[in-house]
């Protein structure tokens, strides 16, 4: 039976779930229409059966509610008999009654369902669902029996959840879907909030339960998902080893909110894989915003890339959840603190004594847990960032704040510059900033240190000069509320370093091991180690060998993969190879860093170039970026501005360009053809727009 719920609430065993379903959802007050239940051995003659009063006159329903039915494991959801618009009287049901009995098999419970039939406006199938903040609903015209027969589609609707009845703010279009919504909030409150299949019908006035069941196979949403953040920190196509890795890590990514309020709406893919691509869900992210009654916008500010969903602030909602308001509020207090302790138990993990004598499999678990902890540090550090940051971000004053602070990234190219300057030899800025790189998330690209060719370049660049570093009497006024934000922000930018640390030691271990296994004649050479998932590369550990075939055929597929132009933000049905048209604009509009305008020629890049092609000049370069971070520093100091498709205003390159002063705008959205290298720009920062005034000027 329902093993889900408490003893006391089982339906009897002998009456079957679908029976005893509706029999306390009548019990506990929830809108049944009348119905009684015709048990399996009752007779059906003439004298032997007679209708109730209540269901007399009008039409009944006819429908079985056999035991095999509504089960936990299946529900065998039309697989039998149902008789509508049987006229009410004892002769006609009965016959119904036995035409619906044998559509069953003789030898099994088979009671029979007799309800008033409502003359419904509107009906469907709703299906409610645990850790999802909308309900998935098909709804038609008249009776639902053509759609759940499926002979039509009905209109597909998904309906924002109500949690209280004075939860008004999630109130949908239309008076039939509103009582539906509070019906389902009804039935979530009597039987638990597990996952149910709910057959309705609304007659104008009331919405009827006519049918409740446990969810045996829930259906596949369509939900958005986010190449936002993955975009920012990792390349164009990461490798298949670090792809496999976010993968096998997802359902623990986000276990600092999990430990706060376990039913917050996260159990479920955080990741998916679309064309090579890890993508976020950020169907699931919205969600958690709306569960706690935040803004969705936070998502954007903290993720980049656009919800589904918009929400605004909704105080009931934030209200009703005092014990989790609590607990996050505890977590971002003490999430600075533990930040720093956190990461010098992974740098000790990652130790070269721990890894000395570790294996494939010991060294990818390693990695697993050292990735693991810097992004749920880092979840928690944002966390603790966002009230602040809005207070700042509403006074208008966030950017001035953010301008007078160095963090880890930004002291990067302080570093560089007391190099060229002669201050400090580049073997010692290795040694602090070595261990950083370019898309340096992703394990398989090489740090600094080992191709230090991009900081060379840099330094062959002539010296830049200090970014604006304006103030108002209103960031003097916030500066309490600053001191409070820079506290996590530059603890997330130092985790994130020190992480890298981590990160050097073991990509070392494993370029140990590849080259050991290369020898061996396992892998046709070492950096073909990268071209392996996390599974298939532990089996090098047991002598598994992979032939070069094997290679070649994941790098012709990579090669098909780099060439699809894959949306930043797609639906899980959407096919992300399909041709997208987009528009020939000519103005493009994004969130505002460092305000300042530069006039100049485009330089469009994917990964950061190692110097300026020539004809480019740094006081007139305008870099365009599918995305930044901390990589991209040392080419920074080549160029005017810096305009980005994709990114929130708080994220990594983000902050960096904030740092540096750099006139600079992000999250403005894929420009596709209509930004080449060469076209002549205006990048009015301060407007957050970037303006194509002439297009191909003197390309070399």
């Amino acid at each position: 039976m329902l093993t889900r719920r408490p003893p006391d609430r089982y339906p009897s065993p002998e009456l079957g779930n679908k029976a005893g379903l509706l029999v306390m959802a009548r019990d506990a007050g929830l809108p049944v229409p009348p119905f009684i239940v015709v048990g399996d051995d009752e007779r059906l003659g003439p004298d032997g059966f007679t209708l109730p009063h209540q269901l007399r006159g009008g039409v009944v329903a006819v429908r079985s509610a056999f035991v095999a039915e509504d089960t936990e494991a299946e529900s065998n959801a039309g697989r039998f008999r149902t008789e509508l618009n049987v006229e009410a009287a004892d002769a006609a049901v009965a016959d119904a009654v036995r035409r619906v009995r044998q559509s069953g098999e003789s030898g099994t419970t088979r009671h029979v369902l007799v309800m008033r039939q409502v003359a419904p406006v509107r009906a469907g199938v709703a299906f409610s669902e645990a850790g999802f903040e909308d309900d998935l609903v098909n709804t038609i015209g008249g009776l639902a029996d053509r759609l759940v027969d499926g002979q039509e589609a009905g209109d597909s609707v998904r309906l924002a959840r109500v949690r209280h009845r004075w939860d008004r703010a999630a109130r949908p279009a239309g008076p039939d879907l509103e009582r539906l919504a509070h019906l389902l909030r009804r039935v979530r409150t009597v039987f638990g909030d597990l996952g149910w299949d709910i057959e309705w019908a609304d007659d104008g006035e009331v919405c009827w339960l006519i049918q409740l069941r446990p969810v045996t196979a829930a259906p596949m949403r369509n939900e958005t998902f986010t190449l936002a953040n993955h975009k920012e920190i990792l390349p164009e196509l990461p490798s298949v080893f670090m792809t496999s890795r976010i993968e096998a890590s997802a359902d623990r990514l986000l276990s600092f909110y999990a430990d706060i309020d376990s039913s917050l709406p996260i159990n479920r893919p955080f990741v998916e894989t679309f064309a090579g691509r890890p993508y976020l869900n950020l169907s699931m992210l919205t969600d958690m915003m709306r569960a706690l009654g935040l803004p969705s916008e936070l998502v954007t500010q903290n993720y980049g890339g656009e919800p589904d969903v918009h929400t605004p602030l909704r105080p009931t909602r934030l209200l009703a959840r005092p014990h989790t308001l609590l607990k996050l509020a505890l977590g971002q207090f003490k999430a600075v603190g533990r930040s720093s302790k956190r990461s010098a138990e992974l740098r000790e993990m990652s130790s070269a004594d721990v890894l000395a004598t570790a294996s494939f499999a010991e060294t990818i678990d390693i990695f697993g847990t050292v990735y693991e902890g810097l992004v749920q540090e880092m979840g928690a550090l944002a966390s603790a960032l966002a009230p602040p940051v809005a207070l700042l971000r509403r006074t208008g004053t966030l950017d001035q704040h953010l301008a007078t602070q160095r963090t880890a990234a930004a002291q990067m190219l302080d570093d560089l510059e007391a190099v060229r300057s002669g201050r400090r030899n580049l073997s010692e800025w290795m040694d602090d900033h070595g261990h950083r790189g370019i898309f340096e998330s992703d394990i398989a690209r090489p740090r600094f240190v080992d191709d230090p060719t991009p900081i060379e370049r840099a330094l062959a660049q002539p010296e830049r000069g200090a970014g604006s570093r304006n103030s108002s009497i209103r960031s003097v006024v916030t500066l309490p509320v600053w001191w409070v934000a820079q506290r996590p922000m530059r603890a997330r930018e130092t985790l994130r370093s020190e992480t890298m640390r981590s990160f050097l030691a073991i990509r070392n271990r494993l370029v140990s091991l590849a080259e050991a296994a290369a020898a061996n004649g396992q892998l046709p050479t070492e950096s073909d180690l990268w071209l392996l998932t996390i599974d298939e590369a532990a089996k090098l550990d047991d002598g598994a060998s992979y032939p070069l075939e094997h290679f070649n055929r994941i790098r012709e597929r990579r090669a098909e993969q780099l060439e699809i132009r894959v949306p930043d933000t797609l639906r899980r049905f959407d096919d992300p190879a399909r041709a997208r048209s987009i528009d020939d604009r000519t103005r493009f509009v994004g969130i505002p860093l460092v305000p300042g305008t530069v006039e100049g020629k485009v330089l469009r890049c994917n990964e950061p170039p190692i110097e300026l092609p020539d004809g480019f000049h740094p006081e007139s370069t305008v870099l365009l970026a599918r995305s930044v971070d901390a990589g991209w520093v040392p080419i920074f100091s080549s160029v005017a501005g810096v305009a980005v498709e994709i990114g929130g205003d708080l994220s990594h390159g983000s902050i960096i360009l904030r740092e540096l002063g750099i006139p600079s705008i992000t999250n403005m959205g894929e420009v596709g053809p209509n930004v080449a290298t060469g076209d002549f720009v205006e990048l009015a920062a301060g407007a957050g727009s970037l303006t194509v005034q002439d297009r191909m000027v003197d390309v070399p």
